[in-house]
């Protein structure tokens, strides 16, 4: 699969990483509306830069990962699946349940695929927990809890800073409930939320009740202040942790006071998610059955609940 990178952020060195260690990638280059970004990348990955994505969609690309700030992934997503470009989309993919409706069902009829980053999902530690949690290990599950809380340092212009598609709960919290959803095989239902979220401004930090079924859930998330960046899932015989849960193979379980070690392979937190991805393409399966179009909607049912309701 030949794939280039759309956007030259930090975060794309770490992508570019991960496409190296897949075997069934192959790392095209990166595009950037600033060449002289996309340059240097390119250099030190010995690959080919591409101004913009007018350049490469008309190219032998097979698949793009959108890397860009998040207010542009609508506009570059629907011009990659227009142009029969497979898409793997950092998280927060889309701000809305319509627009992530209207480019999946896009990428449907284009025969190609369509995936929101979220590679918490795709660890074999996460896999792990979830097979522990499902097999009784720990008795009747009671809570699930995943927290992602830090100091982060964003310039003002920043699109997390964006009232409408930026904000902690987009951004971190999409983690924290892809996870729990993903281990929960069940979309929540959301009991209560607190945010710091002001008018004109976004949410630097935020707090979610939900409910799955029977079992309690609970987020925190902020980028603003240092905190826990932990999951935790109790039951009733025990509970399972695991500190930095999106990017870890690492983690303990305890049983009847007996805590027991967890280690999985971890060969980079991107790793597991683009080859995944890579295989779907492949195999020309349109959606994930880890990280489909229903994932990425439950996640929105929650991110995307207080812009909603402040837009009616």
């Amino acid at each position: 699969m030949k794939l280039v990178i759309f956007g030259c952020g930090k975060i794309a060195k770490r992508i570019a990483k991960a496409c190296l260690q897949v075997k069934e990638i192959e790392l095209l280059g990166f595009a950037s509306k600033d060449i002289d970004k996309a340059r240097n990348y390119a250099k030190t990955y010995g690959c080919k830069e591409y101004g913009d994505y007018e350049y490469f969609l008309n190219g032998d690309t097979d698949a793009v990962y959108v890397a860009t700030h998040n207010p542009s992934h609508y506009e570059v997503i629907r011009a990659c699946l227009e142009h029969h470009k497979s898409v793997i989309c950092e998280k927060p993919m889309l701000g809305s349940i319509r627009d992530t409706e209207e480019l999946f069902d896009l990428a449907k009829k284009n025969g190609v695929t369509l995936m929101e980053a979220m590679k918490s999902v795709f660890l074999p530690l996460n896999h792990r927990i979830k097979e522990l949690m499902h097999n009784g290990t720990i008795g009747e599950i009671r809570e699930v809890y995943a927290a992602f809380m830090r100091n982060g340092t964003h310039p003002a212009d920043h699109w997390i800073n964006e009232p409408v598609s930026g904000g902690a709960l987009k951004d971190l919290g999409s983690y924290c409930v892809g996870t729990l959803n993903f281990l929960m095989d069940e979309k929540p239902q959301l009991l209560s939320l607190e945010t710091d979220r002001t008018p004109g401004r976004a949410d630097t930090t935020a707090y979610a009740d939900l409910n799955y079924g029977k079992v309690k859930g609970k987020i925190a998330v902020s980028n603003r202040l240092d905190g826990d960046t932990t999951l935790i899932i109790t039951g009733s015989r025990g509970m399972i942790r695991a500190d930095n849960y999106w990017k870890t193979g690492k983690g303990y379980y305890i049983v009847d006071g007996i805590r027991h070690e967890l280690e999985e392979e971890c060969i980079s937190d991107f790793y597991y998610e683009l080859e995944h991805f890579a295989g779907l393409v492949e195999r020309g399966i349109p959606e994930s059955p880890i990280m489909s179009r229903q994932a990425s909607l439950n996640i929105l049912s929650i991110t995307a609940k207080e812009t909603e309701e402040k837009n009616v």
